[in-house]
């Protein structure tokens, strides 16, 4: 008899910071149980964009609290930079890098769960941007066979997904937050134009956003 288990584990994977200038490119993927996400959902996670920084960083512990298992890459602007060059001398894009890092943080999840032997079954669940690479990279860490992939237009609506979508905005705010503290700027109150003026500029900003 076939019957859908009911041990069934979502990871849901999102990005902050692709189309900012200023600060780092976050990914993050966490893995969630039934009722972990039917609880994140009493606590008022939804999708970031509908959500005031103040509100994002008090959700962040909540999450990270409740969930399986989570993991967060940070490619820093002077990463990104270097980055971005990389991939595009190979005739790529910043979709390669944006697989890349969804991949990662996907696979060290997926890894913990498997090593813990949690979950009948995996779902991964990632806002769609590029069908094709995102499962090439997959492919590389993830035997794409052992688990359900799903890539669609606004994935947030998912709980995991969106409780990602948190994630890696805190860590994008708060890195900002440090480095501010680090050069002795509020980097939240220089403009693109001044920030080409700072020798640090390319510790802070994604030098191609904003040089054109």
């Amino acid at each position: 008899m076939n019957m859908k288990s009911t041990n069934e584990i979502i990871i849901g994977s999102d990005e902050a910071g692709k189309g900012e200038w200023l600060g780092p490119l976050t990914v993050a993927a966490v893995a969630l149980k039934k009722e972990q996400s039917e609880y994140l959902t009493t606590q008022g996670v939804m999708d970031s964009k509908e959500l005031a920084v103040e509100r994002i960083l008090e959700l962040s512990p909540i999450i990270k609290n409740n969930c399986i298992f989570y993991r967060i890459v940070i490619i820093t602007p002077i990463r990104f930079n270097e980055f971005l060059r990389e991939v595009k001398n190979e005739g790529k894009s910043l979709n390669d890098v944006l697989a890349w890092a969804h991949a990662a943080a996907i696979r060290e999840v997926y890894e913990y769960l498997k090593k813990q032997k949690i979950g009948d079954t995996i779902r991964v669940i990632i806002d769609e941007f590029d069908r094709i690479k995102t499962e090439a990279r997959l492919m590389r860490v993830i035997n794409l066979l052992k688990i359900q992939l799903e890539q669609k237009p606004k994935a947030e609506q998912e709980i995991a997904v969106a409780a990602a979508s948190i994630l890696a905005k805190s860590s994008r705010e708060e890195w900002i937050d440090k480095e501010s503290i680090k050069l002795n700027l509020n980097l939240r109150k220089i403009s693109p134009n001044d920030a080409l003026t700072c020798k640090d500029a390319s510790y802070f900003a994604k030098i191609s956003y904003i040089r054109h």
